[in-house]
């Protein structure tokens, strides 16, 4: 296991053992500082599109393109 995944391992262990409450102060503070939110944001946004099938570059290109968006 590397020393990143170690680290996060024992930070998640500690997280989910706290109340509630102090989870939630966390995460609150998490979210106050603008480039963790952002962060946070698309980290939760890959997670919940992670099966979706890719869509080639070309293809949104041209769809853009059509669209009059570029």
């Amino acid at each position: 296991m590397k020393t990143a995944d170690a680290r996060a391992e024992v930070f998640m262990t500690a997280f989910e053992a706290l109340p509630k409450s102090e989870r939630e102060a966390i995460m609150q503070r998490l979210f106050a500082n603008p480039a963790l939110k952002e962060d946070l944001i698309d980290v939760a946004t890959w997670y919940e599109r992670r099966a979706e099938r890719a869509i080639p570059y070309q293809r949104v290109h041209q769809r853009l393109k059509k669209a009059g968006r570029l």
